[in-house]
């Protein structure tokens, strides 16, 4: 059996590298290849990775996250593109999926095991699983329970994020904004006498003014 490290010099140049920009010529051709075949299976890819940039950044980081988590042998490549085949999902899968069908293994196990070595998330509904679960998994529950656990926030997550239903949280600015219109109207000061006299808005107006 061939091996990725046997086929090329460079794979575990790779592999020490870490980062995208270090890919070599092995590597390229295999990522090549890999993803030559997902898009065959997987006809809707064209809508995951709209611009030549997102697609060549997906090879980038499915080849580095190949080596993290050692898939370094095409009989691990083979099964993980036999694994795709059988999927009913539509979905492009992510390098994590389908680095857990290249090693055979579930994939929320490996999600499980990058938790507990505060390895980076593969996936949104693996960081929305661990956000749901890590303290308390770190913090009192057993083996087999905190197991159990992630596994269901897991899946619940993953059927979301299949379904095009889990999407990020948008994040609030540092600073609170504040636009000319606000700032007219938190100056403006209103008064009993423009009512109408012991109505509702002149009695409202009224505590205002009391606290003034």
């Amino acid at each position: 059996m061939n091996t990725i490290t046997e086929i090329t010099p460079y794979a575990q140049r790779l592999k020490q590298a870490q980062s995208e920009t270090g890919l070599n010529d092995f590597a390229a051709k295999n990522i090549n290849q890999i993803f030559k075949e997902l898009c065959n299976i997987y006809p809707n890819w064209r809508t995951c990775f709209r611009e030549t940039d997102e697609f060549n950044l997906a090879k980038a980081s499915f080849a580095k996250g190949m080596m993290e988590n050692g898939i370094v042998s095409m009989e691990q490549v083979l099964r993980g593109l036999s694994q795709a085949r059988r999927q009913e999902s539509d979905f492009f899968p992510s390098v994590g999926k389908f680095c857990s069908w290249c090693k055979g293994e579930p994939e929320w196990q490996g999600a499980f095991r990058r938790m507990l070595n505060r390895m980076p998330v593969q996936s949104l509904a693996e960081k929305r699983a661990r956000q749901a679960t890590s303290w308390a998994i770190r913090n009192k529950l057993p083996a087999l329970a905190a197991e159990r656990r992630f596994k269901l926030a897991f899946e619940k997550y993953q059927g979301l994020e299949e379904q095009g239903l889990l999407t990020e949280l948008v994040q609030l600015p540092p600073n609170s904004v504040m636009t000319e219109f606000d700032k007219q109207r938190n100056s403006t000061t209103v008064r009993p006498e423009q009512f109408k006299a012991n109505s509702v808005f002149a009695r409202i107006a009224q505590k205002g003014a009391n606290h003034e």
